[in-house]
């Protein structure tokens, strides 16, 4: 089977940058790194069994879309499959109103 192709949307890669920014600046430049990198090979890891992931009830009713989530550590990878694509729609730290972010990032 071919693998997906794994996309990061405009909010999911400001969410990375955030994520790093915030870290470097609390004087941990490696840990930003080392976590950047783990986040982004988890989302790219989607290609191959995209899945994976669960749909939380807190997902249903968003606009008609299909959103999975992974966990890793305190962030909750927000993404949908769409054909072949694996869409990351945003990287959420799990303290936040998940429903709400996804509701501003996904509906007109």
């Amino acid at each position: 089977m071919n693998p997906y192709g794994v996309v990061f949307s405009r909010g999911a890669r400001q969410d990375l940058l955030k994520i790093y920014r915030y870290i470097k600046n609390a004087g941990r430049p490696e840990t930003a790194r080392r976590l950047s990198k783990i986040i982004t090979d988890t989302c790219q890891s989607l290609s191959e069994n995209p899945e994976r992931g669960h749909m939380p009830e807190e997902f249903k009713g968003i606009g008609g879309f299909s959103c999975r989530q992974l966990v890793l550590k305190r962030h909750r990878i927000i993404y949908e499959i769409i054909g072949r694509t694996v869409v990351i729609h945003g990287i959420i730290d799990g303290r936040r109103n998940i429903s709400e972010v996804l509701r501003q990032r996904l509906l007109p």
